[in-house]
């Protein structure tokens, strides 16, 4: 998988990609990764049940709790932003505000993901100085980038991709996920997020993704120990022009839970 050629990778259309080294724990890598569109996307996700939940996944599920539209996502790994209190909450609402002002948008328009050591507090400079290296503008990276960025103790980046439909009619699905311990069912510590260039309205964007989750991240193990930071964030940005309804629902989902349950197996891997 990390010798892939980035360049087969059907990309939903839309969507764009950077990573920056910010120095949260490791050294000579990066560990900053951005995805966001041209327009705005139809938001969902599911997360960890652990009592205790980490700072961005308290702001995620309260921002798709607020509003359904949204324009990409940041995760960083090293700092799991875990465990840290008002002031780990305050980092990452800040975080964002970094990262929106370095992408040309507002904070509200982006979801937050973290991963990586318990009870550290956020070094914000470093976000700072990340983005300072970031040329958001005239990227060139794409989707294995930003899969790389998310790693911690993974030996690969995972990455899965299925197209529903034919030419003219066509939906592209793409799955970015982390993950190698702590794994068990209700998420475990693993990222995954899904990118679809089709146009979806919120309850199907939703009722899918638990399905899809429910059906592969849900049923892994690896040594029986849950997380604090787990998510599964999908963002569907309409910019194929095809609209899944309701009676092609069967399809949609089908493909979508083939996705996952790709990924989850890598995660096992």
């Amino acid at each position: 998988m990390s010798m892939i050629d980035q360049t087969i990778i059907p990309v939903p259309l839309g969507f764009q990609f950077a990573s920056g080294r910010a120095g949260f724990k490791y050294r000579d890598r990066d560990d900053l990764g951005l995805i966001w569109s041209q327009n705005s996307c139809m938001a969902g996700g599911t997360f960890t049940r652990n009592r205790f939940q980490a700072a961005p996944v308290v702001v995620a599920k309260e921002a798709l709790s607020r509003q359904e539209s949204f324009r990409g996502l940041v995760v960083n790994a090293g700092q799991a932003n875990a465990c840290t209190g008002q002031t780990g909450l305050d980092n990452c609402r800040a975080s964002l505000r970094i990262a929106a002002q370095g992408l040309g948008l507002e904070p509200e328009q982006l979801l937050p993901a973290s991963t990586g050591v318990i009870g550290h507090q956020m070094d914000l400079s470093k976000w700072q100085r990340a983005m300072g290296g970031i040329d958001v503008t005239g990227t060139t990276q794409g989707p294995l980038d930003v899969a790389r960025a998310m790693c911690t103790t993974d030996t690969f980046p995972k990455l899965a991709w299925r197209t529903v439909g034919q030419e003219g009619n066509r939906i592209r699905l793409l799955g970015i996920a982390k993950g190698a311990g702590m794994i068990c069912p209700d998420m475990a510590t693993m990222l995954c997020f899904i990118l679809c260039d089709a146009a979806v309205d919120r309850e199907l964007w939703q009722e899918s993704l638990v399905l899809a989750v429910d059906s592969s991240f849900n049923r892994i193990t690896v040594d029986g120990d849950t997380s604090t930071n787990d998510c599964v964030l999908g963002l569907a940005n309409a910019m194929s022009g095809v609209f899944v309804r309701k009676q092609e629902r069967e399809r949609f989902q089908s493909a979508l839970v083939d996705l996952c349950q790709e990924l989850a197996q890598f995660i096992v891997q």
